[in-house]
């Protein structure tokens, strides 16, 4: 892709991190794959490096981190105010503003909706990568709407580049990855109001085993998962049928719902009929299942997603995925694994390959 600095879903691939970073390039792999993902589109990296040339950020934010300490906290904090402070007064380049507001207006006009809810998420260019998630770092907004909400959210995601973890994380790294690191691109992406969310693994996030896939699903927005606010539902699926081979049903107290405001979202009580029920039947974990395995087929490794399931007025269902990364956590457990499988079977075959030459029958070693 041709630097820009709005591009649509539609209009990337994954080769197109450097621009659009981890989180949108991926939206746009998983379009490009006929995979269900709410509609949006990127304010690129090339975008946000304008604005740092345009209002000097390298110097007026860059003499900030370099001279801080990463071991105080309240260094940190300080650092993280005057950067926002910073980002917020700068004055954006010509016509950028007015490039994000046409965007999300054309967003609008395309699902039909004024003042379309959307998710204003960060895309770092190093986000989500094979070797590392860098998953937290920066900062998402939710059920944002309007056009100055999400210029202003923009600024926000650009903003979090600098809170005092992200500083902290960089802090350990070499210039060249650092530089790397604070490459962003910001999503902005239809929200999509969500009866029941949660993510899923298409490996066991325990110990590596590829021939299952683990589910955690809780009521509402995925929110309240990711952030930990509730213990979800945890499902377990053998790849093989897709069949529920066990599920842990917790007491799902809360849920996170949009804020009655119309900004933002809020954490209310479960009604007590369904807070101790499953979030998702046996039918409906076998068609998430099928999605994954898309998923995890189309990119050719192990991944973890975040999903978000609709109802529709007619009654009606859609799963959308939300974000596909690779799962990283047990690449070192699944590489051991497939190692002893290796050293294994050249074993057997040697004995078969011995048995042979000695006119035996080949049993294999027990």
């Amino acid at each position: 892709m041709a630097p820009k600095r709005i591009a649509w879903f539609e209009e990337l691939r994954i080769s197109d991190r450097p621009s659009a970073g981890g989180k949108c390039a991926s939206l746009g792999e998983l379009i490009a794959a006929g995979i269900p993902v709410p509609l949006g589109f990127t304010v690129t990296a090339q975008a946000w490096a304008e604005v740092i040339e345009f209002a000097d950020l390298g110097h007026r934010i860059g003499d900030l981190t370099r001279a801080v300490d990463p071991n105080s906290s309240s260094a940190l904090r300080e650092v993280r105010q005057q950067a926002v402070e910073i980002i917020h007064g700068a004055t954006l380049p010509p016509g950028l503003e007015e490039d994000i507001r046409e965007a999300y207006a054309t967003l609008c006009a395309r699902t039909g909706r004024d003042d379309l809810p959307v998710a204003v998420r960060s895309s770092a260019v190093a986000e989500d990568g094979a070797a590392n998630s860098f998953a937290g770092q920066q900062e998402t907004y939710l059920w944002v709407q309007g056009a100055d909400q999400v210029v202003l959210r923009v600024r926000d995601c650009w903003a979090s580049l600098f809170t005092p973890q992200a500083v902290a994380y960089r802090a350990k790294l070499d210039q060249a990855h650092r530089d790397e690191a604070v490459k962003m691109a910001v999503g902005v992406q239809e929200m999509v109001d969500a009866e029941v969310a949660g993510v899923a693994f298409t490996v066991s996030p325990t110990t590596g085993d590829p021939s299952v896939m683990a589910v955690n699903a809780s009521w509402g927005l995925g929110e309240a998962v990711v952030s930990g606010e509730v213990t979800p539902d945890e499902f377990w699926l053998s790849k093989i049928g897709l069949t529920v081979t066990r599920k842990t049903v917790t007491h799902k107290a809360h849920r996170c719902v949009p804020a009655p405001t119309g900004r933002g979202t809020q954490i209310v009580d479960v009604p007590a009929d369904i807070a101790d029920s499953p979030c998702l039947s046996d039918e409906l974990l076998h068609e998430l299942g099928e999605i994954a395995l898309r998923v995890e087929k189309h990119y050719g490794t192990a991944q973890d997603i975040e999903w978000a399931l609709a109802r529709d007025p007619d009654g009606s269902h859609r799963f959308m995925l939300l974000q596909s990364r690779p799962e990283t956590v047990n690449q070192a457990t699944r590489a051991a694994i497939q190692e002893r499988t290796a050293a294994r079977t050249a074993g057997a075959q040697a004995y078969l390959s011995v048995l042979k030459g000695l006119g035996l029958p080949g049993q294999g070693p027990g």
